[in-house]
């Protein structure tokens, strides 16, 4: 809810396929096979991970957790297609202003 990203669980939604587990670019989650015997247990909301939205740098928008920029950045830095430093701070648009932009420097580079 809201626009704090956040990761909520439903335990009597999980089916145990082990999807999330595969998928999870963290590598954060864990199968624990269990039965909660109490109902309202199992229909409880959990909340996982709770973290304060990244908010893009041209325009405000939250689009991303801080911790997901921090880590493309750190990943990133030394690749060869973001050593000018304009890649790197695309990174930290949303998606529309990393167009936006990409085209405002292309019609730049056209222009000298």
């Amino acid at each position: 809810g809201g626009d704090t990203p956040r990761l909520d669980f439903i335990e009597a939604n999980c089916v145990q396929c082990g999807l999330c587990e595969q998928a999870c670019p963290e590598d954060a989650i864990r199968l624990e096979a269990r039965y909660l015997v109490a109902r309202e247990q199992r229909q409880q909301r959990q909340i996982l991970n709770e973290e304060a939205p990244f908010h893009c740098i041209a325009c405000g928008k939250p689009f991303a957790t801080q911790s997901v920029i921090q880590k493309m950045t750190a990943k990133l830095t030394g690749h060869w297609m973001f050593q000018d430093g304009i890649a790197l701070r695309r990174l930290q648009m949303c998606g529309d202003c990393r167009v936006r932009n990409m085209f405002e420097q292309e019609q730049q580079q056209g222009k000298n």
